[in-house]
């Protein structure tokens, strides 16, 4: 029986984003006018239409007490699990020595 890895299943981090506001009762404007910024930004990140800039993992941190990789690390994983893997099949690895 020959098992097969799953893909990791990523999630955009403006679905994240959503779901604490919601589960918060806090509005995209109340998050917009704390960060000092248009309500249309904090609405692209929430639809996925834009994704996690450092600046923005920063300021989100920030607001709600959090470090800011945990919106960098879901944004990278997003962002890989979007490549498809097959484009790079081509590619030979190169092996390395390992240095003592």
């Amino acid at each position: 029986m020959t098992i097969t890895p799953r893909r990791a299943i990523a999630v955009h981090p403006g679905e994240i984003l959503q779901e604490i506001l919601d589960q918060n009762q806090i509005t995209q404007s109340l998050v917009a006018e704390r960060l000092g910024m248009a309500q249309s930004k904090i609405s692209d990140i929430c639809r996925g239409k834009r994704g996690m800039t450092p600046d923005m993992a920063m300021r989100l941190g920030r607001l709600f007490g959090q470090n800011p990789r945990f919106w960098l690390n879901m944004q990278e994983n997003w962002e890989l699990s979007q490549l498809n893997e097959a484009a790079y099949a081509g590619i030979e690895p190169i092996h390395l020595q390992t240095a003592v």
